[in-house]
């Protein structure tokens, strides 16, 4: 397998430093319980967006988005020295749909096996005594063609 390219490196390193800062130094009353769940930059390395998930309604969200949009400054001024590019990539911040869809999912699939008619059955508890000894060599005489002692 080859080795990560830059701009891997760079979405990997982006999400740890962004992370640890909104957790640790970011201390605003409108923020959540927010996670940053990935980052992903431009090809050309100037632009990034900052995935993130928030537990709670929709308010909540909303209060959050602007609270990390308005530390946008602070957060960049953070990441900037371990970068060590010669320009740094503008940051954004959006919403990160996919848990809202993996939910989706997740309620469907619960609701198509609650209204199956016919579950499959569970498979049959395995019996240990069940099992045959491979040194026991008996088992071979029942298949007519092993050779009588």
């Amino acid at each position: 397998m080859s080795a990560p390219s830059r701009k891997q490196r760079l979405e990997s390193l982006l999400r740890r430093e962004i992370a640890g800062f909104v957790q640790t130094q970011l201390r605003d009353p409108r923020i959540g319980f927010v996670t940053i769940t990935r980052v992903e930059m431009s090809n050309d390395l100037q632009h990034c967006t900052a995935f993130y998930s928030v537990m709670g309604d929709d308010m909540v969200r909303r209060q959050t988005a602007r609270a990390l949009s308005g530390a946008k400054g602070p957060i960049q001024r953070a990441y900037a020295p371990q970068l060590k590019m010669r320009r740094m990539p503008l940051l954004h911040f959006a919403f990160d749909q996919q848990e809202a869809k993996r939910q989706v999912m997740d309620d469907l699939i619960r609701q198509a096996r609650s209204s199956d008619p016919d579950p499959s059955p569970e498979p049959p508890a395995a019996d240990p005594a069940a099992e045959q000894n491979p040194d026991d060599m008996d088992w071979l005489d029942s298949g007519g063609d092993a050779a009588q002692p």
